[in-house]
């Protein structure tokens, strides 16, 4: 088993990976999250308190927590060019801002192609399993694709729509100045949304099945209705529709595109310049639909091409391997067995 040094700041939440080594610990504000953890309970790495015997030295803190703390990732720098370690980070959220430290292979959830460092390596969201140890039952085809998006569309007041829109501007400057069409992938995720669910919602090439919100229903702070109910009409939308819409939020990656994977349901995935977890190691093309930024105008004609395309025996096995990726690779633990084991 890989040998890791680990320092501890006291009050800071651990990386799940560490939990079967001290403890679960219970995240309080982003709902529905524990459940992802549920099955972390056997170590897939040994903690020793000797940094000489350790195979790499191990940030024990989601890196956005620490990143200010000068005096701490100092200690870690020092250590690593002493004993010439590599340093392991874990960077789970919407920042793709690099790590400042040396000789360190990082972990984050959320990449843009053209950014992406030679250090930094794509992980999945902390995503729930919400097939909860049912059966899969694959969905059987119609005569149109019903494409189902719950989730945060509207703009929640004035000032979250001035917010948007000056961010969209800023980037738009930036395309515009740097000739680079890339760069327009870094748009607010809500303004790729509202403009998917535009056209989907006025398309005669597919069926919808939209629950809008005005506010992100994840979160303890942001949520507007009842946290059980929210959660139970989530998942119903997720199994009642043959393409789950998948789209980045403020970072670059989406817990829907986990989470409809779980449920063996394949995403519609709008492809804003993403960075897929173990793209060398998963055919992404085997059981999603993936759009480029470019194709968002015609979104629906992507999705009517797919269904037309697509026999009714060849969707039920996408449906089938969308769950399998997410059990054996793409779940919390999966994935960290597959990086300690494979990545490290």
């Amino acid at each position: 088993m890989r040998k890791v040094f680990i320092t501890t700041i006291p009050g800071v939440p651990l990386i799940p990976l560490l939990y079967p080594n001290l403890g679960r610990e219970e995240r309080g504000n982003i709902m529905f999250l524990n459940e992802a953890f549920a099955d972390m309970t056997e170590p897939l790495v040994e903690v020793t308190d000797d940094p000489s015997k350790a195979d790499d030295l191990l940030i024990p803190h989601n890196f956005p927590s620490v990143r200010h703390r000068s005096a701490y990732l100092r200690g870690f720098a020092e250590l690593s060019r002493k004993l010439n370690k590599r340093i392991v980070v874990i960077a789970h959220g919407d920042s793709d801002a690099p790590v400042d430290l040396p000789n360190t292979i990082v972990f984050r959830t959320s990449l843009y192609r053209f950014r992406k460092r030679a250090n930094e390596i794509a992980m999945p969201a902390y995503a729930v399993d919400l097939l909860r140890g049912e059966d899969l039952v694959p969905r059987r085809k119609s005569s149109l694709p019903t494409v189902g998006f719950c989730g945060w569309v509207y703009y929640k007041n004035p000032r979250n729509a001035l917010a948007t829109s000056l961010k969209d501007a800023f980037t738009d400057v930036r395309q515009f100045l740097s000739r680079d069409a890339r760069i327009g992938a870094l748009k607010k995720g809500l303004t790729f949304r509202r403009a998917a669910v535009r056209v989907l919602q006025d398309s005669k090439l597919v069926r919808t099945n939209f629950l809008l919100r005005s506010s992100y229903s994840g979160h303890l702070q942001t949520i507007r209705l009842d946290p059980v109910q929210a959660r139970e009409e989530y998942r119903r939308n997720l199994l009642d529709s043959d393409l789950a819409l998948a789209i980045k939020g403020d970072g670059n990656y989406s817990y829907r595109f986990y989470e409809a994977l779980s449920l063996g349901r394949v995403p519609l995935f709008l492809d804003t310049e993403c960075v897929l977890p173990l793209e060398d190691h998963l055919d992404y093309s085997a059981f999603i639909v993936r759009v480029p930024l470019s194709g968002l105008p015609r979104i629906d004609q992507a999705a009517a091409a797919f269904w037309r395309d697509c026999p009714d025996e060849k969707f039920a096995e996408m449906q089938r391997k969308a769950r399998e990726a997410f059990a054996s690779r793409l779940s919390v633990k999966a994935f960290f067995r597959f990086a300690v084991e494979k990545l490290l």
